[in-house]
């Protein structure tokens, strides 16, 4: 039977409310997003933590340059008797950056006089986001890949972690640091996750101010080599990581948009 074209005209009309009721939807979705970020950048840390409490950080070493770049980093100011456990995350494949972690704790044991090695620090190989020369079509399953193995890592059930000692609070590391690349995006994404689920959580179960998270923190250090323009990882997560530093003036003061932190200049922390 032939429609008719008041049939039609409804049609037509049922389709256009659908839409724009789509476009309201994700609209609403968006701006939630945007509103959310900036409250989250914003929002204090509780203090809650004493005075000589144990702080776990979880250290992302990017493999390359950017693993040079972070060993140099924590030389100059890493300390154990504060930062009293350490998580090294590195790609698959990554044999060097591993080595270079365990050739640091080796040498910080030394100058603290401590003769038991491996005793503060465990090394953890998740799969990259994406290999050299891989293909765009498949990179999004690699970089899937990745994401959940950074949030198994920052749960606590990753195959390659170490129990963490008695005096530890939660299996969660207290601060994440990352200067890249696509696997520190992983990471911090899956962290600004984590906290949003923990923080919806007990604040569906009123638990008044407990709903604040203060584990999990995030400080993305900008590459030394970006000096007027942030990389691909630094626009990306520019308003999403808690804290985020560069090395060079003409990178200060940059945001993601209205409202939210600015880059704060660290001057050189890699020479």
């Amino acid at each position: 039977m032939a429609l008719t074209l008041e049939a039609i005209g409804a049609l037509f009309m049922a389709a256009f409310c659908y839409g724009v009721a789509t476009c309201l939807f994700f609209l609403a979705l968006y701006k939630t997003i945007l509103v959310s970020l900036v409250i989250s950048q914003n929002a204090k840390l509780p203090k809650v933590r004493r005075k000589g409490t144990p702080v776990h950080l979880l250290i992302v070493l990017g493999s390359g340059g950017h693993t040079a770049e972070m060993m140099a980093i924590l030389e100059r100011s890493l300390d154990v008797s504060v930062y009293t456990y350490r998580t090294y995350v590195v790609s698959s494949g990554d044999v060097l950056s591993a080595q270079k972690a365990v050739d640091l704790e080796t040498s910080m044991a030394k100058r603290n006089g401590i003769e038991k090695r491996n005793h503060g620090y465990s090394i953890v190989s998740i799969p990259r986001a994406r290999r050299v020369h891989q293909s765009y079509l498949t990179a999004p399953f690699s970089t899937l890949h990745c994401f959940w193995n950074c949030l198994l890592v920052l749960s606590g059930r990753h195959s390659e972690q170490k129990q963490l000692p008695a005096q530890y609070e939660s299996y969660r590391p207290d601060i994440i640091i990352a200067n890249g690349p696509a696997v520190a995006v992983c990471m911090i994404i899956a962290a600004k996750c984590i906290r949003f689920y923990t923080f919806c959580s007990r604040w569906v179960a009123k638990r008044g101010s407990d709903a604040q998270v203060p584990r999990l923190r995030t400080i993305y250090i900008e590459s030394w080599a970006r000096v007027e323009r942030l990389s691909v990882s630094g626009r990306i997560l520019l308003p999403i990581a808690d804290q985020f530093l560069v090395q060079w003036a003409p990178l200060a003061g940059l945001r993601a948009w209205w409202g939210m932190k600015p880059t704060v200049f660290c001057g050189w922390v890699v020479l």
